[in-house]
């Protein structure tokens, strides 16, 4: 537990948290991966399509495909997967850190609009108690163009 004071360490939680000591933590705070696939490290699921972020030979070379994504529903069957496998990833995590947490300590995370859902059900499954959902308008951030105030704002 020592080595993990004051420090940053950067690795995979799933084998990092199990070297922390139950009951021992005030505060957790992470940025998740979002499980949307903005790049590799967010990709959370089996990818079976070779489509998913501009992977197939015929979108090779062609950044707009891995700009772009896919569509929201997905386009195969284990596309639409997707949200399920981010779940179970979450409640892989939540189910490691809800014993290291001390009593009344808080589990703070960042989530996108499109995965929240699926983050909270496994983290109240591994047993948290959902007090609150801070948002964060941020302009700025990815996918604004499904923001339906900024369609329609550009509509008139």
């Amino acid at each position: 537990m020592e080595r993990f004071l004051n420090t940053i360490t950067q690795g995979d939680c799933l084998d990092l948290l199990p070297q922390l000591s139950q009951n021992s933590v005030h505060l957790f705070l992470s940025d998740i991966p979002y499980g949307i696939g903005l790049g590799e490290w967010d990709v959370l699921h089996a990818n079976t399509n070779s489509a998913y972020l501009g992977q197939s030979p015929a979108q090779k070379g062609k950044g707009g495909f891995k700009r772009r994504g896919k569509p929201i529903n997905g386009w195969s069957a284990a596309d639409r997967r997707i949200g399920l496998e981010y779940q179970q990833w979450c409640a892989r995590w939540g189910r490691l850190v809800y014993p290291l947490l001390k009593p009344g300590a808080s589990l703070l995370v960042f989530g996108a609009r499109r995965t929240l859902h699926r983050a909270i059900i496994a983290l109240e499954d591994a047993g948290f108690l959902l007090r609150d959902v801070l948002i964060w308008k941020k302009p700025s951030a990815h996918h604004r163009s499904q923001r339906i105030e900024i369609v329609l704002n550009r509509r008139g």
